[in-house]
């Protein structure tokens, strides 16, 4: 399929360019969420796709209608603490938003890929959320990941993910092994965060008797 290369570039610095509040609504929304719900957000992070990726992308899958069918154009990543927290922030993001597709890696993944694990949810403002200057039909991405699969992601792109066919079956077992350790540690910090609280409200009942 051919493209109008110049049609879609000039589209793409006007959505671009239309973006920022869009950007800012959606970072004020979730930080005002998590906050009131007691979640603790290490970080967001937030990117707007570069236009040759995006081209490539609707290359790819010939698409028809490229501004509606690519919905990650603008992305966010939530970094959370537990493992806990990506559900529950889930639950939350469907109360906030208008979710039109949701993509689960974290329960639908191999156990062997640890680090691209994230729950993925393709969103619309609400129509509540439109403020002056933010296109209502602009969708986007949002991905939750804790602070090791994170990590991990971002290791592994570097070293593993680009270059698969380069790395010799001992370097991929350690890289795995790897994985798994990343994994545990999730686990663990969640174990000792339920440990604290129940040793804290032992404590406290212990007090008040």
């Amino acid at each position: 399929m051919k493209y109008d290369i110049d049609k879609l570039f000039e589209e793409y610095h006007i959505r671009k360019n239309n973006a920022k509040l869009l950007i800012d609504q959606v970072k004020d929304i979730i930080h005002t969420g998590t906050k009131k719900d007691n979640i603790k957000i290490h970080y967001i992070f937030n990117r707007i796709k570069e236009f040759d990726s995006f081209l490539g992308k609707v290359r790819r899958k010939g698409l028809n209608d490229p501004f509606n069918e690519v919905h990650d154009l603008i992305g966010f990543r939530i970094i959370c603490l537990y493992m806990e927290d990506i559900d529950k922030i889930g639950l939350l993001l469907r109360e906030w938003f208008d979710i039109f597709d949701i993509e689960n890696k974290v329960d639908e993944a191999s156990p062997k890929v640890f680090g691209y694990m994230a729950s993925h949810y393709k969103a619309k403002l609400n129509d509540k959320d439109i403020i002056n200057g933010i296109p209502k039909d602009y969708s986007f991405e949002i991905q939750i990941r804790t602070i090791a699969q994170d990590a991990w992601a971002s290791i592994s792109h570097h070293l593993f993910y680009k270059h698969e066919t380069y790395l010799p079956a001992n370097l991929e077992r350690d890289f795995y092994a790897l994985s798994g350790l990343f994994y545990i540690a999730d686990t663990h910090f969640l174990l000792l965060k339920k440990e604290q609280t129940e040793l804290f409200l032992k404590e406290f009942k212990e007090k008040s008797e």
